[in-house]
């Protein structure tokens, strides 16, 4: 019976707008931070491209720290930083717990490991995150991020710029940073929580929506969901560090958090190996090409990466049983 091996968490390049945003806003370099950590400058202009987390949070650790403190990088993101990119995905709603809800569904588009919830007790909602616990690096800066995202996600759907939450949990350990962070001033924090949330009086949820502007959420429709299995998730990672030529497995892993020996070892328990997956993702690529452009079968091949024209044919052949020409026929 074949093991089910657990999935590479991904998340889209849109996330890192607010850090980018707020790094010019201090006039931080973001590019060494962004090179430290593998992520190619170019997939900033592809926002729903699809990146491993362990990535995405290795720069924002990095950046953190190289501008100060993680944490309190992750704060004055969170509190200053633009957060446009989640906007559209509230509307149009009723009410603020509408909006918030509405949230919560559709961040599963933007992350594979994404937990947003809304919980009632008694005369409160808490709005609820669950972090990612195998990815250690940058979980501070990251969960710093998110307290004070939700925050002004709070404000921005009842409209009181300067709503406080009485009572928050944290998963980090206390910090001096948190406390002193003037928005938390007035606080009641509890640390080492099984979760970040924050209490919310559920009479403020219930306010109106007052906004008759409807975003354009159509850019969402053909966006292809996080693969949740690791065979997908892995096949996502590969497609998205492509460009002419695919990655190696060593590189695979560096940006995924895992040693080689990790990767090979997964790989054998999902029963493929890494040069299949390359396979699967040369045969989609061609198919597409070859169903959906007008390009030769010779600038095809060079697309693909194969020396010759021949070598494709053949490859292909080996594929479907038949040539690139008579596919393309059908």
């Amino acid at each position: 019976m074949k093991t089910a091996v657990k999935a590479i968490p991904l998340i889209r390049a849109s996330q890192l707008e607010p850090y980018l945003t707020f790094m010019d806003k201090i006039g931080a370099n973001s590019n060494k931070f962004l090179e430290q950590s593998k992520i190619r400058v170019d997939v900033l202009n592809t926002p729903e491209k699809l990146l491993p987390e362990y990535q995405v949070w290795d720069f924002i650790e990095r950046a953190g720290k190289g501008n100060g403190s993680a944490i309190e990088f992750g704060l004055h993101t969170g509190n200053e930083g633009n957060f446009d990119f989640v906007l559209g995905l509230m509307y149009p709603s009723l009410t603020a717990y509408d909006a918030l809800n509405r949230l919560c569904l559709f961040t599963r588009l933007h992350s594979s490991q994404a937990s947003l919830w809304l919980s009632e007790k008694g005369s409160e909602i808490w709005f609820c995150r669950q972090g990612i616990p195998e990815i250690a690096v940058g979980q501070k800066a990251v969960e710093a991020y998110t307290l004070m995202l939700m925050i002004n996600l709070v404000r921005y759907t009842t409209g009181l710029k300067h709503w406080q939450p009485s009572k928050i949990c944290l998963q980090m350990k206390q910090n001096s940073s948190i406390k002193q962070f003037k928005p938390l001033q007035n606080t009641e924090i509890k640390y080492k929580q099984k979760l970040t949330a924050i209490a919310i009086d559920s009479t403020l949820l219930s306010l109106t929506q007052t906004s008759t502007d409807s975003p354009d959420l159509s850019s969402l429709i053909n966006l292809s969901t996080p693969a949740r299995d690791f065979v997908g998730s892995l096949r996502q990672v590969i497609q998205s560090l492509s460009s002419n030529n695919y990655p190696n497995l060593k590189e695979v892993a560096d940006i995924t958090g895992m040693s080689s020996r990790t990767l090979q070892r997964r790989l054998k328990e999902a029963e493929i190996s890494y040069t299949e997956i390359i396979n699967q993702i040369q045969f989609e690529r061609a198919k597409t090409l070859l169903k959906e452009s007008n390009l030769t079968l010779r600038e095809i091949s060079e697309a693909l990466g194969y020396s010759t024209q021949g070598h494709f044919s053949r490859a292909f052949k080996r594929w479907t049983g038949i040539t690139p020409q008579l596919f393309r026929q059908l």
